[in-house]
């Protein structure tokens, strides 16, 4: 008799396919709406220990959250409990979300217990660590920069409105007009909102710090366009800044100059890539005992690099201090085109910056 083979039969695989789905939906939020309910921001009270200050501003990428989300990890690692560590990030709109929406999904839930990142709740919060005396003060700022936000419309402002705009400004996008947008926030100021709360620059920075005792040593980190106007630039603007005591800042351009990685093409920015990269090499000390001028040059040495692999125009980013550990007195360090003696990123070493979408390395 004559055998007949069966036809193998066909696995459903539809309601398993629908069940995985189920589950993705269920773990990350897919819509902008669905990412807001899920990532709401803290509006509990500062904890008395908090002395790590991370903050993301921008509202367009999740490049500046997950550099945020990486430092928050890593001083974890050295033994900072959460109470210690405080995060900000501002919400993205939904366009923003919409660019760079499998990054948020990642990121979501890292960003539970993170304040909204406005200058009004940053400025609050270090005034009131500032009070309670904290043994050190780390602030790392992560966001878009600008040089000024008077734009064509400068001529016609009466002459407090123009100097409220016309500052080096790092975007805090929970704040009237994102933190960036000069109709919203020249509204707000008309409304009677307080100079000081509306953008975050130079002088809300140095007024921030110049809160903290003298003997509190201050280390501060600022990535974005155009930072390095908060610590050197021609025209004394950041004069308030320098005469802070036992301050130790980094910013990662120039004055004059843009960084880059700030689309939503590389998971972070090219300089916080970097400076995560270089700052594991000094695990295991506290943000006090990190020998802040030779992690800057090595930041700056494989900055250069990686700029000219690149073939993008330097950032030049500057490095100011006036803490004798860290070379009080030497003057703002670098800005300049000079070329750079130390090894970028200890020979040849690979630097975990996953460039895959890269769009271009757009400047923000």
């Amino acid at each position: 008799m004559a055998l007949t083979r069966r036809a193998p039969r066909r696995r459903r695989l539809r309601p398993l396919w629908g069940a995985v789905v189920a589950l993705a939906i269920g773990c990350a939020p897919l819509t902008h709406a669905g990412f807001e309910r899920r990532a709401p921001l803290a509006d509990a009270p500062l904890p008395e220990r908090a002395r790590i200050f991370l903050v993301a501003g921008g509202v367009d990428v999740a490049n500046f959250a997950a550099e945020v989300i990486e430092q928050r990890r890593f001083w974890r690692a050295q033994g900072f409990a959460d109470d210690a560590i405080a995060c900000y990030y501002a919400r993205p709109t939904k366009a923003g979300f919409r660019g760079d929406r499998r990054q948020y999904r990642r990121l979501f839930r890292a960003l539970e217990g993170c304040y909204a990142a406005s200058t009004a709740t940053v400025r609050a919060h270090l005034a009131a660590a500032a009070e309670r005396r904290p043994p050190f003060l780390y602030l790392y700022v992560t966001t878009h920069g600008v040089d000024s936000l008077v734009g064509d419309s400068g001529d016609a402002l009466p002459p407090d409105e123009r100097s409220l705009l016309d500052r080096y400004v790092l975007q805090l996008g929970e704040g009237p007009g994102a933190g960036a947008r000069a109709p919203a926030i020249v509204a707000a100021y008309r409304d009677g909102a307080p100079r000081e709360e509306l953008l975050f620059t130079p002088d809300v920075l140095a007024d921030a710090l110049a809160r903290f005792p003298a003997e509190t040593p201050k280390l501060v980190v600022l990535q974005g366009c155009h930072s390095g106007g908060f610590l050197a630039e021609p025209r004394g603007r950041a004069a308030e800044i320098q005469r802070i005591p036992n301050l130790t800042a980094i910013a990662s351009a120039r004055y004059d100059r843009t960084s880059f990685g700030c689309d939503a093409g590389p998971d972070r920015t090219y300089f916080g890539a970097l400076f995560a990269h270089l700052l594991r090499g000094y695990a295991g000390r506290s943000p006090p005992e990190i020998p802040w001028r030779t992690l800057f040059a090595e930041l700056r040495a494989a900055l250069r690099e990686l700029e000219e692999r690149k073939g993008v125009r330097a950032s030049l980013p500057v490095f100011f201090t006036s803490r004798v550990t860290d070379g009080a007195g030497a003057g703002p360090d670098g800005g300049d085109d000079a070329a750079d003696d130390a090894s970028p990123v200890g020979a040849g070493e690979d630097v975990d910056m996953d460039m895959s979408k890269e769009t271009g390395g757009a400047s923000g």
